[in-house]
């Protein structure tokens, strides 16, 4: 599930990370710099693959909500963690620009925030966008989500993205 978030091109040689019980394990070192795994959040699965950059930043960060999930941590208390763990240096936003492929068609986001409203997510890329907020780049609430518009995801945070939407173009192997 995890490569599935890559292109063909980058799959075979992109490092791999499970989920085990303990915390994600590595199971296929990365010969070209990409990472892919599958992120868990609070009721949501995330097929990603990050390249160099973010394997050495925000992939960190998945790696320590993994980690937390398998020892039963409240989701609410495993994001306080990862905040402080970014601001106390223990994790680091991305320091260049780079990209996080999510090519994946099996994608859903459970929005909590939005009453339990369950979003499909279309393929995307992720360009890192540290501190950025959509209101920097004139987007509204409305225009969140939307497959014709460019939006940041985690505004305001370092582990924040630009996300471009590739909808039906991608088609899944």
């Amino acid at each position: 599930m995890a490569v599935i978030s890559a292109p063909p091109e980058i799959r075979d040689s992109s490092g791999v990370y499970v989920l085990g019980e303990h915390g994600f394990i590595k199971v296929r070192d990365s010969r070209n710099g990409f990472n892919c795994i599958v992120e868990r959040r609070a009721r949501h699965l995330s097929p990603m693959c990050y390249d160099a950059e973010g394997s050495t930043s925000t992939l960190q960060a998945t790696l320590m909500r993994g980690d937390l999930l398998m020892k039963g941590t409240d989701p609410v208390e495993i994001e306080k963690r990862i905040d402080e763990a970014y601001r106390d240096g223990h994790l680091h936003a991305p320091l260049k620009t780079g990209i996080v492929y999510m090519l994946s068609t099996e994608e859903d986001w459970h929005d909590q925030s939005s009453g339990g409203v369950t979003v499909h997510i279309v393929p995307h890329i992720m360009v890192y966008a540290p501190y950025l907020k959509n209101s920097d780049i004139a987007v509204g609430k409305e225009q969140v989500w939307k497959t014709n518009r460019v939006w940041i995801q985690y505004e305001g945070r370092p582990d924040a993205y630009l996300i471009f939407s590739v909808g039906g173009t991608w088609a899944q192997p």
